[in-house]
């Protein structure tokens, strides 16, 4: 039978599905993926190229060299804060307090729906999906983004869904703001804390007051969320194709110092479960999807297999290990990884990346082509990478690791993962877009914190 399409979350009646399970710990797994697809790099924030569909694209590297810089200044202090984690008092009440609203009870209709059955809804109103598009430049999903509603007139505001930091921000009263933003004027609830809001992106920043107002997605409401209200933005945003940023992650990484939106939520009771979940689309503008409170079994063709989170600061996760056409990667120490739907490419440290680069045979460095970071390899590679994540290994796709020919004709292409120099922590890596299209991602604050990842419906696809 044909996997189920709906995209209610948690509404679809029971069904048998052909079902693929997860990437366990074997020897030498063959890749689920097909081969093919290359991509032109685009940076987030420049203007868009038109969709490119051609096994001869050229890699633009720009893109990559501008999120490393921003991946340097997003997670500088990273290290410090995983292993040293200071929940603020706020999250660490809902921790501790919140038995009845982050217990351990799984219903067994959504525990089905993990296992990978199609399920009825039993959520009701305590849900929301929120529909996203997929911003394309070239042949890369540079960003995802999603509407919000804000203030007493419930004005609509597009927010890029990053969960790999926890602040919500958007432009008021921001006149050089490629946005017209928010009119706060309109907004009896609105009110501005007194207090300064900032947040770096590497080469750019954006800078306000901190303010409260109502924050809506669907029928789920929060009264007087706090957010960045951004008056300054640098020019890094003037070609953004959305309005400003919702964080994610754990409000002890937050800029802010309060709770995020999705915690609110779950402190006022709003959500049926402690769970959000992402279904991110390959080159398709259309389609992708965060479901708050839910998890939608139609984004997935198996069972969610769960990777307890190491730290509640991002949603990190340890990495254990890795493969390459079954080869095993070495790795001279433990590695922390950031799952971040914020970052498009995946960077790791510079002994990983080489370790990796060091199965494929033809791999070279190209640094001074590309800059630090970069490293070829032959465009005809069957290659199988996968990343051990806890106890499992999860694939990623060739179509997202390769970005593109080194110029037009030529068989060297060159790789989706980066190398991080050295001063970026040694045992930090970040998992971005290029991975998460292949899993629809589950975010769970019971149990202690994990990650659930199931197969996507892209990868019948790709």
């Amino acid at each position: 039978m044909s996997p189920i399409t709906s995209s209610i979350p948690l509404s679809l009646l029971l069904a048998s599905t052909a079902l693929a399970a997860p990437l366990h710990e074997v020897q030498s797994s063959p890749s689920p993926f097909s081969n093919g697809g290359l991509f032109n790099l685009a940076r987030r924030g420049f203007k868009a190229i038109p969709p490119v569909d051609s096994d001869d694209y050229v890699c633009d590297p720009s893109y990559a060299q501008k999120e490393m810089q921003r991946i340097l200044s997003k997670y500088k202090d990273a290290a410090n804060i995983i292993h040293n984690v200071n929940l603020p008092q706020h999250l660490g009440d809902l921790i501790r307090g919140g038995t009845d609203l982050l217990s351990d009870y799984i219903s067994p209709e959504l525990e089905a729906a993990f296992n990978g059955a199609a399920i009825q809804d039993v959520a009701g109103s305590r849900q929301a999906t929120m529909p996203l598009t997929d911003n394309i430049s070239g042949n890369l999903d540079v960003l995802y983004y999603g509407p919000i509603r804000m203030g007493s007139q419930n004005q609509r505001m597009t927010v890029d869904i990053d969960t790999g930091s926890a602040d919500l921000w958007v432009p008021v009263g921001c006149e050089n703001c490629p946005h017209p933003g928010y009119q706060a004027d309109r907004s009896s609830t609105y009110r501005e804390t007194g207090d300064d809001f900032s947040v770096q992106y590497g080469t750019g920043e954006v800078s306000g007051v901190l303010a409260q107002d109502r924050v809506s997605v669907g029928s789920l409401v929060v009264e007087n969320q706090y957010f960045g209200a951004v008056n300054q933005e640098s020019n890094d945003f003037d070609n953004s194709p959305c309005d400003g940023l919702i964080g994610m992650a754990f409000s002890s990484v937050a800029t802010s110092g309060q709770p995020t939106f999705f915690e609110n939520l779950i402190k006022a009771n709003k959500v049926a479960a402690p769970i959000f979940s992402l279904h991110l689309t390959r080159h398709q503008s259309t389609g992708s999807t965060l479901c708050l409170g839910c998890y939608d079994s139609s984004k997935a063709v198996g069972p969610v297999t769960w990777v307890p989170v190491t730290s509640m600061t991002y949603w990190a996760v340890s990495m254990a290990g890795a493969q390459v056409n079954g080869n095993s990667v070495a790795m001279s120490k433990g590695i922390t990884a950031a799952i971040d739907s914020g970052t498009s490419l995946i960077y790791v440290p510079q002994d990983v990346a080489s370790a990796i680069y060091r199965q494929i045979p033809g791999a070279q460095r190209a640094d001074q082509q590309y800059g630090p970071g970069f490293w070829t390899y032959p465009c005809n590679s069957n290659l199988n990478i996968q990343f051990k994540f806890g106890a499992n290994f999860f694939a990623l796709n060739p179509v997202d690791f390769n970005i593109g020919r080194t110029k037009r004709g030529s068989s060297t292409c060159v790789g989706g993962i980066l190398a991080m120099g050295d001063s970026f922590p040694a045992d930090l890596a970040i998992i971005g877009d290029a991975f998460l299209k292949s899993w629809y991602s589950v975010y769970d604050y019971s149990h202690g914190a994990r990650v659930g990842l199931a197969p996507s419906v892209n990868n019948n696809h790709a």
